[in-house]
């Protein structure tokens, strides 16, 4: 199974990168806490992302990023490594700039596994 590489120019969306951290902790009654990650891939990461172009190329975009809400695929995005990711489902929305150029935004959040 090939993993599909995201070929398009984008740039960061509208909010920040958000950092998920996941954590178990234990607290005593004397006032100590127990701390750790929890598992290696404990924190996850969601990048708000923009594509603007044509409208054939948006329409391209578009269907590249509805069919990976469930299946990983490779990116860069901006101010993150390169790595797996998935479109956050519910998350890709089109707004037509003119009759000719359109704007996509979409969120995507790291994936993790294998193929992921």
């Amino acid at each position: 199974m090939a993993v599909e590489t995201y070929k398009w120019a984008v740039q960061l969306g509208a909010g920040a990168i958000e950092y998920d951290q996941t954590i178990r902790a234990a607290q005593f009654g004397d006032g100590y806490e127990q701390v750790a990650d929890n598992g290696i891939n404990s924190t996850a990461i969601q990048v708000p992302m923009l594509h603007v172009g044509r409208d054939t190329e948006v329409n391209e975009v578009r269907a590249f990023l509805l069919a990976h809400t469930v299946k990983a695929f490779i990116i860069t995005p901006p101010g993150e490594d390169k790595g797996l990711y998935r479109v956050v489902a519910n998350s890709v929305r089109k707004h037509q700039i003119s009759s000719n150029a359109a704007e996509l935004s979409f969120t995507l959040r790291r994936a993790y596994g294998v193929f992921a």
